[in-house]
Parts: structure tokens; C-alpha cells; sequence
């Protein structure tokens, strides 16, 4: 252990005393169920010192120059899996870890995928623990066979459903004077939910109740493979429907409610790098761009809206009665052939649930022994 006027140094990495104060893991700093900060070092006078250290083979120990004297104690597993102090190259990082114990995405075209077509149908029947893997290398997870009241426990194993307008459900089907374009017959081209309201990352579950209709074929799309390809031939036109936030609008008759929303396509994170798709063209009305803006941007968005369109990135397939279709709303768009009402009825339940709810729950399995007493 190396110590400095500001931070010490254990197993190579360094540690702030301000950071350490902060994160005290006592009762009086933290409290013991909630794991809730009390402590508020804004209160102090002075940046903390430390009046006495010892580090051992599992703990880091700190008695603070306080009044009232107070003593902090660290184990050593908890310090690594929280170090700030790291690089690139950095092995031991546990928040790289957190993300790298899902599956490496393959983004997929539809040839790619049908080359996956046998490993998925046979890993597809019934609840098995490779959903989770297909969800997040294909960015959906087709699941067959369930009864309603199978998809309904499933769901909740996975966590609360997202309450919208019509509950935790939506049952869509041909209505007249429908609310929205999915209860029609009309086809639906390739789009994400809820383009027009700032809800969090959503998982979206389809369950099919009845399809006894002609037509009607599902469609998904994988964003960010059409999005890598596109910006590797339009980088101009990528930059732009990033930058550019275009308004996508839904007006319900029935529930009274217009939402718009102001949003780029494409969402990048700090490093440039595509974390999102927000695209529905059937919302996407009524821009308000500056003038000289607006013809170069509808050139841009129709060149990326014909890469959707294009059946060479589209897995069409028929949902039957029974499935149970997974889809991470940030990353793939849905879409749906038209179909002949007078051929049969078509009924699919539609919910949502927080995507965190899944990497909630898995943190917490990770993470439970560095809060829990064992």
C-alpha cells in the first residue's frame, strides 16, 4: 500500500480518500437494508484525511481525522470491483465484466440468419434458458407453444409489466375506427414502439392468441446492421439523422391523449458508438426543420427507409397461435404484411416490460455478496 496527501494506492490502484469517505460501507455512513448513502460530505469543512490506515489480506481499515472519530473498513474484493483507477487494458474491470457476460451481438441480414435457422428452431420450443442468449445476440427470442397463462408467468418472472393507455396488455385486431395503424389490415413497414414518448429501453413481448387470417407475415429488421452498413456507404446521411431530432407524433381519439416526441434516429453514446434506433414512419409527421435543412434531410431519411425495406435485411415469418416473440426495442424494428380480414380473424397481445429488468436481475446475482452479509 502506497499513501499520498489525497489518495492511497492498493493493488496498484488508486483511491481518492474523498471517494473513499463517500463510499463508507459503516451503518452510520450507509444505511444497512436500504444501502443509501447518510453520509453527506458536502457538510465538511475539509476534504477528508485519514488519521490511522492498515491494510490486511482481505480489508482496507481507515480511521478518519473526525470528531466524533469514525472508522471506515473495505474489503479488498469490494475495492477491485468498484477501482475507478484502470485503463483499456484492464482485465479485472468488473463493470466490463457486468457487460460481457451476455453474448456477442451478430448482426444479422437475412441471409446470416438463415444460416442460424436449425439452432434456434431446435433451442425455440417451450421456456429454456437460451431466450436470454438469443435476445441478445439476434436482438429477439422466438419462443413456441406457450398457453396464455404460461406467457403470462414468464413475463412476470422476468419482472413488472409496463402500464400504458389500455393496461398491462394491448390486444391488437381489426377495429373499425382504430386508434391506431396496428388495428387495421394494412401493411406496417419495419419501425420501433413508442417513437413519440420518452419511455426507458423497453423489451417488447408479442403473444399470439389467434391467427387464422391469409397473410400477415411478422417482419424484423436488425438496426444495427442496416444502420452499419448504411453509414459505412452514407456517412453524411448517418451524422445527419444522428444530430437531427425529427418530431414523431400519435394522436389517440379514444383515450385523448397526443404525444409528440423530438429525437434523432439513430442514438450514439459518448464514444460514437449506435446504442439505439428510434424510426416509425407512421408517426414521423410534420418535421420542423430549418428550410435549408429539410430537403437534404428527406434525403437522407428515404435512402435509410429503403435499407429497412429491403428484403435482403428482412426475416419474414409467420407467428401462430402459441408464440411468444422477444424484441429488444432498441435495436430491432418490427413490421407486418398486410392481411385479408374476411380470410380469418388475428389477434396478438402486445406488452412491455423495462429492459433494466432484465439486467437488473442478473446484477443482482452478481453483485448480491458484495451488499449481502453471508
Amino acid at each position: 500500500m502506497m499513501e499520498n496527501d489525497s489518495f492511497l494506492t492498493v493493488n496498484n490502484k488508486r483511491f481518492h480518500y474523498i471517494w473513499l469517505r463517500d463510499n463508507c460501507l459503516s451503518e452510520k455512513s450507509r444505511h444497512p437494508t436500504s444501502f443509501g448513502k447518510l453520509y453527506d460530505f458536502s457538510e465538511g469543512k475539509e476534504i477528508p484525511k485519514p488519521k490511522f490506515v492498515e491494510l490486511t489480506d482481505r480489508e482496507l481499515i481507515i480511521d478518519w481525522d473526525e470528531n466524533p472519530p469514525h472508522r471506515s473498513i473495505f474489503p479488498i474484493e469490494w475495492l477491485m470491483t468498484y477501482a475507478y483507477d484502470r485503463n483499456q487494458d484492464d482485465h479485472n474491470d468488473k463493470h466490463k465484466e457486468a457487460q460481457s457476460r451476455y453474448p456477442k451481438e451478430v448482426l444479422w441480414n437475412r441471409t446470416l440468419f438463415e444460416s442460424y435457422l436449425s439452432e434456434w428452431e431446435n433451442s425455440s420450443v417451450g421456456v429454456s434458458p437460451g431466450w436470454k442468449d438469443q435476445l441478445f445476440r439476434f436482438g429477439f427470442s422466438l419462443i413456441h407453444d406457450l398457453t396464455p397463462q404460461e406467457h403470462q408467468d414468464f413475463l412476470t418472472s422476468i419482472g413488472p409489466m409496463l402500464h400504458t393507455e389500455a393496461g398491462a396488455f394491448y390486444d391488437l385486431e381489426f377495429k373499425f375506427g382504430a386508434n391506431d395503424l396496428g388495428d387495421t389490415c394494412h401493411a406496417l413497414t419495419p419501425h420501433t414502439d413508442y417513437p413519440n414518448r420518452d419511455y426507458p429501453h423497453l423489451l417488447m413481448c408479442f403473444y399470439m392468441l389467434k391467427n387464422e387470417s391469409i397473410g400477415g407475415e411478422s417482419t424484423l429488421v436488425d438496426g444495427f446492421r442496416v444502420a452499419k452498413d448504411f453509414a459505412e456507404k452514407y456517412p453524411d446521411y448517418f451524422r445527419l439523422l444522428a444530430e437531427t431530432p425529427i418530431q414523431f407524433r400519435q394522436f389517440y381519439q379514444d383515450w385523448q391523449y397526443f404525444y409528440t416526441r423530438s429525437t434523432p434516429i439513430f442514438k450514439l453514446d459518448d464514444s460514437g458508438d449506435l446504442v439505439g434506433i428510434t424510426f416509425a414512419h407512421f408517426h414521423a409527421s410534420n418535421w420542423n426543420l430549418p428550410f435549408e435543412q429539410m430537403e437534404e434531410f428527406y434525403q437522407a431519411y428515404t435512402t435509410f427507409f429503403k435499407y429497412l425495406k429491403n428484403p435482403d435485411y428482412q426475416y419474414c415469418f409467420r407467428l401462430d397461435k402459441g408464440d411468444c416473440l422477444l424484441m429488444n426495442n432498441n435495436r430491432i424494428l418490427h413490421g407486418r404484411k398486410s392481411f385479408d380480414l374476411s380470410s380469418g380473424s388475428r389477434l396478438l397481445r402486445v406488452g412491455y416490460l423495462v429492459w433494466d429488468h432484465i439486467t437488473g436481475r442478473d446484477n443482482f446475482e452478481q453483485y448480491k455478496d458484495l451488499y449481502l452479509s453471508k
